[in-house]
């Protein structure tokens, strides 16, 4: 999710106009001034202001997830309309592409092909439409078929972790950089208290905060357009919400999060069907704890299976991985598992409620 765009230019700027989004400074070559009073005239500039690296850029991206990837593409396909240039980079924390991104999905595909209409002309990971679409209520000992609530004639079932990864070659395909194994530590801001961009964190510190021999200063990545894709609860976002006192400002409701639990296993082929999707509520779920599960049958022989709790259960000695346990030994579920191998497992947090951005779905 792309949760804020920050500029930190007021100066008069011909535009680029985006529907549907903030407008966009068309600095044609200027890649960026800053308050050390030089101006950079189609090249980065580096200073050693507060002993650290700085790179100017016309639009710093924090997060190589779907968001704030497919922000960096539209930027780059409006410039390349236009005949002008933006400098785009984005950070990402994890070591590569795509490594932290956790979810095997059900994919709707309506804007990538807004995003980038060709997609089925060229080698994807989005190749295993949806076949079945199958919802449950589950009982300790039975499984109840109940009408689906779901749309799914036109999806995929797709790892989301390989889309980005494809996502983030076609940025780069257009001039953007991205600097995967680099998290945003802090945000910069300059003396009207605007956001000018963010810095790395220091890489060679001991466990006890000292330096090592090998300590190397973060980089500063100065942007005009500051986006922060953190995701669910991003420690940058957290900062600016509470100071620009965001919640109070519009009015935001009580943030509610869940826990998603998620396992990739390969079964036996006679059991695989590709394209296959199950959702589930009700047990191991008391009816007090809102949740559900899901087994989506991805490509390879490979299943997707997982749990999702509301963090705001009442139940204070339950244990959302226990529960995923129980799950696993339904008798409507373990069918599909026995003689499988876990290949992936991980567990990440979800916005459920509250105050959300979501800037990123009118570019």
């Amino acid at each position: 999710m792309l949760r804020f765009i920050f500029s930190s230019s007021k100066s008069k700027l011909s535009r680029i106009p985006i529907k549907g989004f903030a407008s966009i400074p068309n600095l044609y070559g200027i890649r960026g001034s800053f308050s050390s009073g030089y101006s950079l005239n189609g090249a980065r500039g580096f200073s050693s202001e507060s002993c650290r690296e700085a790179i100017n850029y016309d639009v710093v991206i924090v997060g190589a997830g779907p968001a704030g990837l497919s922000a960096a593409i539209r930027l780059k396909q409006l410039c390349r309309d236009k005949n002008t240039d933006l400098s785009v980079c984005v950070v990402e924390k994890g070591a590569e592409m795509g490594a932290h991104i956790l979810s095997g999905n059900v994919f709707e595909p309506r804007a990538l092909d807004e995003l980038i209409p060709q997609w089925r002309q060229e080698k994807t990971p989005i190749d295993i439409p949806v076949s079945s679409d199958n919802f449950w209520l589950l009982t300790k000992d039975h499984a109840f078929s109940l009408p689906s609530p779901f749309e799914n004639k036109g999806n995929y079932v797709i790892s989301l972790s390989q889309l980005v990864r494809w996502l983030g070659e076609k940025a780069e395909d257009l001039g953007v950089e991205i600097y995967p194994g680099f998290a945003a530590s802090e945000i910069l801001y300059n003396e009207s208290d605007e956001v000018i961009g963010i810095a790395t964190n220091d890489m060679g510190m001991a466990k006890d905060g000292s330096r090592k021999e090998n300590f190397q200063r973060g980089v500063e990545l100065r942007g005009r357009l500051t986006l922060l894709a953190e995701g669910c609860r991003g420690s940058l976002s957290e900062q600016l919400i509470g100071k620009y006192k965001l919640r109070e400002k519009g009015n935001g409701q009580h943030q509610t999060y869940a826990l998603g639990i998620k396992e990739v296993w390969e079964i036996d082929a006679n059991k695989h069907i590709p394209g296959y999707v199950l959702h589930t509520l009700g047990w191991p779920l008391d009816h007090k704890t809102y949740g559900g599960s899901f087994v989506y049958h991805m490509k390879d022989k490979q299943v997707a299976i997982g749990l999702v709790v509301a963090l705001n259960y009442h139940n204070p000695f339950l244990n959302p991985y226990e529960e995923f346990q129980k799950l696993k030994h339904h008798a409507a579920i373990r069918p599909f598992l026995e003689g499988g191998t876990v290949l992936q497992y991980g567990a990440r947090t979800l916005n459920e409620g509250g105050y959300q951005f979501s800037l990123v779905g009118q570019l």
